[in-house]
């Protein structure tokens, strides 16, 4: 009789334990929502930042390049060319190949690492007159190739600028996308939050953990990744601002476009996180 009793104290007890957790937990919502919504709202901003950030990145190295151009393009400027050209490989470390294309399309010069002297490599015969770094090129001024993975981890990218002259040809680079790491590290995402970029095609550049760029990540399975491609390419799509980060943990999430490369930058911090600083805030 007495066993009884006690679990019958302990199941009333049990169960007033529990309610009172649930009326403590549904007393802390109004402050979980609104740490949640000033987290997002962070994000959003850090996201920008990014962004910007990567904008820049590009812009600078496309600057740059404009001093191959500088000079008319002939036959007779090539060793001039050369001098510009490995000066430029010396002073941008993500420039890792250079070349210089005629009017006609064909390749004049080259420059390549690690051997940054103006030692002409063995010139590509191709003639690229009807390839898009040509013709976009000459069409808009530049040209932003698509992303392709050097030994299949690698991140790289072709970026071409067309001279003003008609006879200027066209600067081609071949740009690493590894120093994206430095641009996402300056960012800090409360205690275990993440940054990544991701391509046009949903594959991961740039990550807080390099090692799954290093494995060429597809994260175009996440509901935030679909979501946000969904945007990017005129669909009517709310943003998701919860989901599942690549390692399955629930998280905040935020993300913001490079337009003019059509990548997307993603900011994430674990829900958990900003659950524990709403319970601190309304303890």
């Amino acid at each position: 009789m007495k066993l009884l009793h006690r679990r019958q104290f302990l199941s009333v007890a049990g169960a007033a334990a529990l309610g009172g957790a649930a009326a403590w937990l549904a007393a802390q919502a109004p402050q979980y929502g609104r740490v949640r919504a000033l987290h997002l709202q962070v994000l959003r901003l850090q996201a920008g930042v990014v962004a910007y950030k990567i904008d820049q990145f590009i812009g600078e190295i496309e600057s740059q390049i404009g001093w191959t151009m500088q000079f008319p393009w002939s036959a007779g400027t090539i060793d001039q060319w050369r001098l510009v050209g490995s000066r430029l490989l010396r002073q941008v470390p993500a420039i890792t190949k250079l070349s210089q294309l005629d009017a006609a399309g064909k390749v004049q010069a080259s420059l390549s690492r690690p051997a940054v002297i103006a030692e002409p490599e063995r010139l590509d015969d191709y003639n690229y007159s009807h390839d898009p770094k040509f013709t976009e090129a000459v069409a808009k001024g530049v040209y932003y190739g698509p992303v392709y993975f050097q030994r299949e981890s690698e991140p790289r990218m072709t970026l071409a600028l067309a001279g003003k002259g008609r006879d200027a040809g066209v600067s081609v680079a071949e740009i690493s996308l590894n120093l994206l790491w430095d641009v996402i590290t300056t960012i800090k995402v409360g205690e275990h939050g993440q940054v990544f970029v991701i391509d046009a095609q949903g594959r991961l550049l740039a990550h807080t953990d390099i090692s799954l760029v290093l494995r060429n990540t597809d994260m175009t399975k996440l509901t935030q990744v679909i979501a946000a491609r969904a945007a990017a390419a005129g669909e009517t799509q709310e943003p998701v601002r919860e989901a599942e980060d690549i390692q399955g943990r629930k998280v905040l999430t935020a993300y913001a476009p490079v337009a003019k490369l059509g990548w997307l930058v993603f900011v994430e911090l674990p829900t958990r996180e900003v659950f524990a600083r709403a319970m601190m805030n309304g303890s």
